[in-house]
């Protein structure tokens, strides 16, 4: 009897432990937004590239601010927005159809992330900017103020704003919006904003202002 539940509170044991590197491994934790179908590079991004049994073809190269990067015997091709995935069948038909290689076999990995950067000042205890977690397109805004330790006594929950930048491809400014946002009522789930989140964004300037006594 003794050993029988030895074993099951070992079985439990493993579950539970199981269960955590799950969750901790998980791609979707509930303050991270990521895309679901894979990350897509962006410049400043470093990546290798090998092509297999072709030695002269490997390269670990960052992408530039254009998006794009220099192959061997191919020249310059653009990568931004596109999944690892992506870009192995992109260089691979690249080579077929220049007929370099009759059928290569390209690997691609990240090596490093270029940091994203988010921006808080205002009533917090700590101000400044915060680089998201690799591979996170948006993180909520709920985290980012925990992030900056918190309210500080003054602060105004209820009004806080946030500014972003519209850009396009070219990264050329094509409007500037200021969003004022409960974040009083996102943390005591009293919105009717899906999922009781509202997504802050590479880029967006927050201002926890204070209140008017």
């Amino acid at each position: 009897m003794v050993a029988s539940k030895t074993v099951l509170n070992g079985f439990l044991l493993f579950l539970g432990l199981v269960s955590q590197l799950y969750l901790s491994a998980s791609p979707y934790e509930s303050y991270i937004k990521r895309d679901k179908d894979g990350y897509k590079v962006n410049p400043g991004d470093t990546i290798e590239i090998r092509v297999l049994n072709e030695n002269e073809c490997s390269i670990n190269t960052k992408i530039n601010p254009n998006g794009h990067i220099r192959l061997v015997y191919i020249g310059m091709i653009e990568v931004t927005g596109l999944s690892v995935s992506q870009i192995e069948v992109k260089i691979r038909n690249e080579y077929i159809n220049q007929k370099i290689f009759r059928n290569p076999t390209v690997i691609v990995e990240i090596t490093s992330y270029s940091p994203k950067y988010v921006y808080i000042s205002g009533s917090v205890n700590k101000s400044g900017p915060f680089a998201l977690p690799n591979e996170a397109n948006a993180i909520s805004i709920t985290e980012l103020i925990n992030m900056s330790g918190g309210f500080n006594p003054i602060a105004n929950k209820k009004k806080v704003s946030v500014t972003r930048t519209f850009r396009d491809k070219a990264q050329n400014v094509v409007e500037t919006k200021v969003y004022v946002v409960d974040v009083e009522a996102l943390s005591n789930g009293t919105t009717n904003i899906k999922g009781q989140k509202w997504w802050i964004y590479p880029g967006d300037q927050i201002n926890v202002p204070e209140r008017l006594f």
